[in-house]
Parts: C-alpha cells; structure tokens; sequence
C-alpha cells in the first residue's frame, strides 16, 4: 500500500527551496526551546524507487507537520538525494546536498554544500550537526535519522569502502559524484562522530533495525532516547504530518506520542488489506540512562543458563527481526524469558521495563526477505513475552563464523557484546 501524501502547493521540488536567491532568513527569534534536526541520506533508492520518491514524500510530510510548531521550535532538515531527472538538478547539474529550515509550512534556505559530500561519511555527518547546532541554538536537540540502516550488523568498524556487505546507517550510493562505491556508517563511528556535541533529548531512527540493545548501548552518550524499530520499516516511512508535533513533546509523552503515531498510521492503512490487516512494525523506546543497568543485569542472567553455551541455552521459536542470509536480531526479552528460571526473569525484567518504558508489538511486519515473511508463522504468538528490542545472539553456524560476515567476530566491535560477557563464553 502506498502512503497517502499531501503534494503541498508550490513546492516544485524538493531541491528548489535549497538555491532560491529571494529566499527570507526563516529565524528571527532568538534561542529556541527545541531544535528538532532531520538527517535525510537519501542518495540511494529512496530517492525514487519503481517511480515512488520516497524523501520527497517524506520532505512534504514534514513540511505540512511544520505547520503545527511553535514560535520557540525549530526544524532543519539536511537533505542529500540522488538526481533522477532534470528537474531534481541545481544549476550546475548536480543535486548538491543543502540544509533547509522549515516552519509555518514554509521552507526556508539555510546552507548549500558547494560540493558532492558522502553523507555517510562520520566527518560530514559530525559537521553537518556541528552546523545545525551552532545555527539553530535551543535549549535542548532532537535527531531524527532518516534512511537506511542495519542496526549492529557490519563487516568492519570502519566507514565502508568497497564491500557492500558492510552496512550500519546511511547508505550513499555516491551517484552525484560519479562514484560507484556504496558507502553506509558504522553505528560505532556514528557514536564516535558525535562525542562533544550538545546531548540530544532524543533520536528517533526511521529507518531499519536501530532498536538494538547494542545500538542503544553505543549511542547512551549522545542521547536520552533512542526510538525506533527493531525490525525493517515500510519504505514509505514515519507519518511525519502525523507526529511532528510530539518530536517537541517531553518524557512519555514524546516517545508514546511518536510510537503510537506510526504504529497506528500502519495499522489504519493496513485495515482493508487482506493479507496485511493488523499488520504495523515492532516499535520501542530505550532510556539510554537505564541501559548500563540493564547491560549488567543481562550479564547476570546469562550466566545462570549459558555455562556450556551454547548447548544450554535456546531460541526455541521466538522472533527474529532480520535475516540476511540466516536469522539475525532476536526479541531479547523473549530470549531471556525462553531460558532464566521464573524468578531470574522477574528480576532482570524490573531492569527491561526500566531501559525500554514503552513498546508496541507487531507480529508481522513489511520484509523483502522471503525467509522471514515464512516465518512469521512460525513465531511463537504470545505477543506479551516480546519487547521490541533486538540482542545479538551467538551461533555456531557459517554466517555467524566464517565468509564475509562472521556476525559472532563483527559483533565484538559493540561495547554491549563486552559488557554482557559474550567472550566469557568463549565467542
């Protein structure tokens, strides 16, 4: 089913706000309460993608939203797309990446990249915040990131140069520039890119994956709460008209603002879908403040039924969130409920609900893995032992030791693996 977006008059396209010389200054106000930023990597197929333009409908989404903002919040979008058609270039012929402040509906120029820029690159991602801060001062900053992603999954700890399998967050295809390398940054870089820069209220990950007990571990330094998905998204994406509003919202209210506006907007678009009814995406909140404790007590809780692992421990039927060649990224609370004891359970679950204050299951979800979509029927239904958030769990098998993944070495690159004792076990 295809999103339901309002084409906002005058806005030709989505680059055209970006180089428009009459353009007004959009702020004149002073200190914001929230500056809400927007990191758009959409050089890739989410530019268009058999003829939807996925971050030009999103763009129109956040505009039309911006019209529910006050006079003391901001919204700056960094948008870097790849050129399809004439009328997506700038002047010279390249859709070079700018940033764009939006407010009242209206779009506003703020900065123009003078040149091609990977937006992968941890150096362009720490400059193009190091910018939005300084620019748009405010008294607290959220992020939302927006594209695709892979959560933990990588081949190296480095920005990928020619491997593809290497992924994290961002993927930029490099199109602009000519290049034709698939470029995606490490959640480990990303973490690493924004140390020193003002601690974000929030980052909310509309994209792939992200709601990992590792990516919410590796990122605690730079934000309060990270929101997402564990599992893949639909690529039309959040209902940004729908829940702008709540990103300037505080505690609950802006984590259960933004969970149950995407959550229920699937929900309502699915309900005259036969083979999609009640279907929406897993979503959930970490508290990255509670997420050291919840590391420790997973520590413990292995150790009660992992001593000869993995022959003492199982996976039962529970739910995988991704397969790229095998099943990845297993329900963690579901995991930990399969093994503890009753009373181990009860004791690191007081730890879950803490770290995780919020979530709302889905047990089918969109996938462009056939495996997965198999296995949906295979899950084990009881939605209340699920949690919505995702843990590595070693294996013995070809992709997670040998060949280009090696998901039980890679995996190692996250603090989360060292923290819970996974070498302990002799992984």
């Amino acid at each position: 089913m295809r999103k339901i977006v309002m084409i906002l008059c005058g806005l030709v396209c989505l680059l055209t706000a970006c180089h428009d010389d009459d353009e007004p200054e959009a702020w004149e106000k002073g200190r914001a309460a929230r500056t809400v930023m927007v990191y758009m990597a959409g050089e890739n197929n989410l530019t268009v993608h058999r003829g939807t333009r996925y971050l030009r409908n999103d763009l129109n989404e956040i505009i039309e939203g911006s019209k529910h903002l006050a006079d003391n919040q901001r919204l700056l979008v960094f948008v870097d797309s790849m050129v399809t058609t004439k009328s997506d270039t700038l002047k010279d012929g390249r859709g070079l990446p700018c940033i764009i402040e939006v407010h009242g509906g209206q779009v506003y120029k703020r900065h123009e990249f003078g040149q091609e820029v990977c937006s992968s690159d941890p150096a362009v991602f720490r400059e193009v915040l190091q910018w939005m801060t300084a620019e748009a001062e405010a008294d607290e900053y959220g992020l939302v990131l927006w594209g695709h992603a892979t959560g933990w999954t990588v081949h190296t700890d480095t920005i990928a140069s020619a491997r593809t399998v290497t992924k994290g967050y961002g993927q930029d295809d490099g199109s602009d520039a000519g290049g034709t390398q698939r470029r995606w940054m490490n959640i480990t870089q990303m973490a690493k890119a924004m140390a020193g820069l003002p601690k974000l209220k929030f980052i909310f990950a509309d994209c792939c994956n992200m709601m990992c007990a590792e990516v919410g571990y590796e990122l605690r330094n730079a934000t309060d709460y990270l929101i997402g998905s564990p599992a893949e998204i639909p690529g039309n994406g959040a209902p940004y008209d729908k829940l702008i509003a709540s990103l300037y919202k505080s505690g609950s209210d802006l984590y259960r603002g933004v969970i149950d506006a995407y959550y229920n907007y699937y929900l309502d678009e699915y309900r005259n879908d036969s083979d999609l009814k009640g279907c929406s995406l897993p979503l959930a909140v970490i508290d990255t403040k509670q997420i050291e404790n919840l590391a420790y007590r997973t520590r413990d809780v292995l150790a009660t039924f992992t001593p000869e692992y993995p022959k003492s421990a199982s996976l039962g039927n529970i739910a995988f969130y991704y397969y790229y060649d095998t099943p990845l990224m297993y329900d963690m609370r579901a995991y930990i409920k399969h093994n503890a004891t009753e009373a181990d359970f009860a004791l690191w679950d007081q730890a879950f609900s803490q770290a995780v204050p919020y979530y709302r299951m889905s047990m089918k979800w969109l996938t462009i893995y056939e495996a997965l979509l198999a296995s949906f029927r295979q899950f084990d239904q009881n939605e209340g032992q699920y949690g919505c958030v995702s843990m590595f769990v070693p294996k013995t098998n070809y992709y997670y030791t040998t060949g280009g993944f090696q998901y039980n070495k890679t995996v190692m690159n996250f603090s989360w693996a060292h923290v819970v004792g996974w070498p302990q076990y002799g992984w």
